[in-house]
């Protein structure tokens, strides 16, 4: 459980264990998460639904926990069309490009 806390709270990518198993396939290719924002006052953070159980929920959670701690934090929940995340959202991807400084893509279940 600490490991995932660690992983999750740094944004630099760690190794990537490689299947050694019957379907093993090629070796996934590190990426760098998006930088760190220095601060999120005054910053708006797009709250994401993916429809799967329990994430609308979950995302009311958090925007209560944006109004009650840090009420210069502008959250702006949406649903996405599906119940996985895709390339066809583009309406979205853009409306958080040009408006949002960061999202949170609500799992739950």
């Amino acid at each position: 459980m600490i490991q995932l806390l660690e992983n999750v709270m740094s944004p630099e990518p760690l190794g990537i264990t490689v299947n050694k198993g019957v379907f093993a396939g090629e070796e996934i290719p590190r990426e760098s998460l998006a930088p760190r924002l220095d601060t999120l006052d005054g910053k708006t953070i797009y709250l994401v639904d993916i429809g799967y159980g329990g994430s609308y929920k979950f995302m009311q959670a958090i925007q209560r926990w944006f109004e009650r701690n840090m009420p210069s934090v502008k959250t702006v929940k949406r649903r996405t069309p599906n119940t996985f995340v895709s390339d066809n959202e583009t309406e979205l991807w853009d409306e958080i490009k040009a408006n949002g400084h960061a999202a949170i893509f609500g799992v739950a279940g």
